[in-house]
């Protein structure tokens, strides 16, 4: 079973990718830095559950990342 920690981990992962691929050209990157600051904003807060389909947000952002080419940051 996954846990909100290991989400947390996941999507801060992913706006690390971001960030660190500023070259590499990305569709409405503002704008999922910005969802992905608010899912770790809700995230870490003490009484935080995961919506219904924020687990596969996150996933599906991460395909999306990978079909752009956004490499994995080390």
């Amino acid at each position: 079973m996954t846990t909100i920690k290991e989400h947390l981990i996941h999507a801060r992962a992913l706006q690390a990718d971001i960030l660190a691929a500023p070259a590499v050209w990305l569709p409405r990157r503002e704008i999922l830095l910005e969802w992905l600051a608010a899912f770790l904003t809700r995230a870490a807060g003490p009484r935080y559950e995961l919506g219904e389909t924020e687990a596969a947000d996150l996933h599906a952002l991460e395909q999306f990342l990978r079909r752009q080419h956004v490499p994995v940051a080390g």
